[in-house]
């Protein structure tokens, strides 16, 4: 019996439990994981981003196309002088997420009730990944090339 008039512990009187020093490993081991794993999935959501607004200013091309093949009139696609946004007329103003920007900045395609378009290439680009649209002037269809 102890002092405290208790019995015997089988363990011999250990407490069971972590001590400080486990609980710091264990805390350094998680944060160094943390380090390594966080920066490879902000990449990943970065890409994931930036290939979201990519197919959102062709699926816009392709809008303003068939704006201007339904209503009869001429339809403008037009990049800010910032780079920072862009829309047709009329038509909606699309915000580029943050680190996004569209080249050449100010430039202007017209879309015609035809079909056909004034033709030109645009490029969204978060300083990283490019992408790069051309509109054909023959049909105003647009793709992504390299």
């Amino acid at each position: 019996m102890s002092a405290t008039g208790e019995p015997p512990r089988p363990d011999g009187g250990r407490e069971a439990g972590t001590t400080l020093v486990e609980a710091l490993v264990t805390m350094t081991i998680l944060a160094a994981i943390g380090a390594i794993a966080f920066p490879v999935l902000r990449q990943g959501a970065a890409s994931a981003a930036f290939g979201q607004a990519a197919v959102g200013v062709r699926a816009d091309l392709r809008m303003a196309r068939a704006q201007a093949l339904v209503t009869g009139r001429r339809v403008q696609l037009v990049v800010s002088p910032q780079g920072r946004n862009y829309g047709w007329t009329p038509g909606p103003v699309r915000a580029l997420t943050t680190g996004l920007s569209m080249a050449p900045t100010g430039a202007a395609l017209s879309f015609y009730p035809d079909g056909s378009s004034s033709g030109g290439r645009l490029s969204l680009s978060n300083g990283r990944l490019t992408a790069r649209f051309e509109v054909d002037p023959a049909s105003g269809l647009a793709r992504t090339t390299s």
